[in-house]
């Protein structure tokens, strides 16, 4: 599967993996615990949801004069 390294000097030598509390576009955030190389699995990413523009939504709440 395919990786985005999270650091510039990645881990080689694959001493460990362990899956941290992390997440990066949805993906969980895994770790070497030998060097600390931290990384995401591309496949395991989701979509983002788009930010909610708060301007938009109506609170219902009118003034009356």
């Amino acid at each position: 599967m395919a990786a985005r390294f999270l650091v510039t000097y990645p881990c080689q030598d694959a001493c460990g993996v362990v899956e941290t509390d992390e997440r990066v576009e949805g993906a969980p955030v895994y770790a070497c615990p030998g060097c600390d190389s931290r990384w995401i699995e591309l496949g395991e990413r989701s979509p983002q949801a788009p930010p909610s523009d708060s301007a938009t939504t109506d609170s219902g709440a009118r003034s009356t004069k």
